[in-house]
């Protein structure tokens, strides 16, 4: 069913993808490879859509006499095409050696036939107010409804999907139903917040009417989708509570996740959305720049640098380019072994000359409609980088690039992949350079309007999410291997999944930076 909603959302495609140039002294953005990339210790597990393994040639038959002359026989008409497997219309043009004479067309009488365009439509973001798509998710998926809840902000996926105005604290209910206008149900005194929206109102003023009034709501539905996860399998959409959901199958109605449906509503970009992107990556790159260069000018002068100057210089340009963000990881030295270490001003570690270094930081536009963006950028205070700090952050950017071809071989071949499949893949490398061990995190997280989005995980660690990659979406790659009391490597690019296949859209970094060259 998952495959299904792929293809209707791709479906909804109306726009073309522009190129974005860039960073100024980046290298620009990588053309993802179709293959595995080059790995000197072993592959990931075996991939079930991969291509067979090329059939080694019969071994030679000696010659057979000939056999006796018979009387020539009308020869049977020749059979169209060449036996085997049929066409691949994604397959690689055959490209011709240098210097071969070009074969000329074949004289049929038709006109040649188109060349084969690439797919570059980006599928455009499905808002509530797009009615008809959205009941057409909802048919897919056999649901009666979408009932989104929230009490004061509880709910970040319905408060942003339905944009009450102002800030509602009291609860309410929207139903976007499989046929018919959507209903809200709201209480008399935010009734306000929610003009703006398509369809009939419905009020309360207590909790004397709200459970009658639930139930007038829900009138006709069997079953609706909710921002539930059986068993908190995906937390990130498990938002409402034990409570609430008893009301709801007080009133006869069965639930289910809406999982599915936020991956194919909030989590979809847009156009507008890829653009916001790439503009807090060029900020984002542009911050983690002057950051270095800070450090490297104050630990060549001999200056005092401590990890919270560092961090506060981050911040504070945050803050003057109009963006947002979490506070960014600046760790040094043994600080580096934390995942989630950050530095406050009193808990900071000087950074010394030979320290290795890292930064990782999440922001966005400082507007509703920001697209986030992250980055884990690793480097050393000094002129060199130790061959044990390299090896190591080499055998994580493998890792990194081993989900990264998987993501586009899936996608050239039009095949789906969930999270934890590439989760999967990335910790089966590990495995195999003995490294699985200094796992502490998953793999990556998806990103949209929020730093941890509605989108698929890529992860089978800390949960088991099986959603597929979906086309318009964006997630995080940042695989990290971390040795506890001594130094940690992590290399971290954000993704855009566009329906041609993986965009890299922030640096990829493959060896550590020595800062004072």
């Amino acid at each position: 069913m998952k495959r299904t909603l792929a293809i209707a959302l791709l479906a909804l495609s109306s726009r073309v993808a522009v190129a974005q140039p860039a960073s100024e002294g980046e290298k620009p953005k990588r053309q993802l490879p179709v293959e595995q990339p080059v790995n000197p210790y072993g592959g990931a597990p075996d991939d079930p859509y991969a291509d067979p393994p090329p059939t080694p040639p019969p071994a030679k038959a000696p010659p057979a006499k000939a056999p006796a002359k018979a009387p020539p026989a009308k020869a049977p008409p020749a059979k169209a095409g060449k036996p085997g497997k049929p066409d691949d219309p994604y397959a690689d043009p055959v490209v011709a050696p240098p210097g071969a004479p070009a074969t000329p067309p074949e004289k049929t009488g038709k006109p040649p036939p188109p060349k084969e365009i690439t797919p570059t439509a980006i599928p455009a973001r499905v808002t509530l107010q797009d009615l008809t798509a959205v009941q057409g998710l909802l048919a897919v998926q056999r649901l009666d409804g979408w009932l989104m809840f929230d009490r004061d902000g509880g709910n970040p996926i319905a408060a942003r999907l339905v944009s009450p105005g102002g800030h509602t604290s009291r609860p309410w209910f929207y139903l976007v139903p499989a046929k018919g206008d959507a209903i809200a149900l709201v209480h008399t005194a935010e009734v306000r917040s929610f003009d703006h929206l398509p369809g009939k109102k419905l009020t309360y003023q207590g909790y004397r009417d709200l459970a009658p009034q639930l139930k007038v709501l829900l009138k006709g539905m069997r079953t609706v989708a909710l921002e539930y996860s059986a068993k908190a399998a995906v937390p990130s959409v498990s938002r409402v509570d034990a409570g609430t959901l008893e009301l709801i199958r007080g009133a006869g109605v069965a639930v289910r996740s809406s999982d599915t449906l936020v991956q194919y509503t909030k989590a979809i970009w847009g156009e507008a959305g890829r653009t916001a992107h790439y503009l807090a990556v060029h900020h984002m790159v542009e911050l983690r720049k002057d950051a270095l260069a800070f450090i490297a000018k104050q630990v060549a002068g001999g200056a005092p640098i401590t990890e919270y100057d560092v961090q506060q210089r981050l911040a504070r340009g945050l803050t003057m380019r109009g963006l947002v963000g979490i506070p960014p990881v600046v760790a040094a030295g043994v600080n580096t072994a934390d995942p989630f270490y950050v530095p406050t001003a009193a808990r900071a570690a000087p950074i010394k000359r030979g320290d290795l270094i890292t930064i990782s930081i999440a922001l966005k536009a400082d507007k509703p409609d920001g697209i986030w963006a992250a980055q884990t950028w690793m480097a050393v205070a000094d002129a060199t980088v130790s061959p044990e700090h390299a090896k190591a952050f080499e055998t994580a950017a493998l890792g990194r690039d081993q989900a990264l071809a998987l993501i586009a071989e899936r996608s050239r071949k039009k095949r789906p992949v969930t999270g934890a499949e590439v989760d999967d893949t990335v910790r089966a490398f590990f495995k195999k350079v003995k490294a699985v061990e200094k796992v502490m995190h998953r793999t990556g997280h998806s990103i949209d309007n929020d730093f941890l989005g509605g989108g698929a995980d890529l992860d089978n660690f800390e949960v088991k999410d099986t959603r597929i990659l979906t086309p318009g979406t964006g997630f995080t790659v940042g695989p990290g291997l971390y040795t506890a009391g001594q130094f940690g490597v992590r290399t971290e690019v954000s993704v855009y999944l566009a329906p041609a296949g993986p965009e890299i859209t922030t640096p990829a970094q493959d060896a550590i930076e020595a800062l004072l060259k």
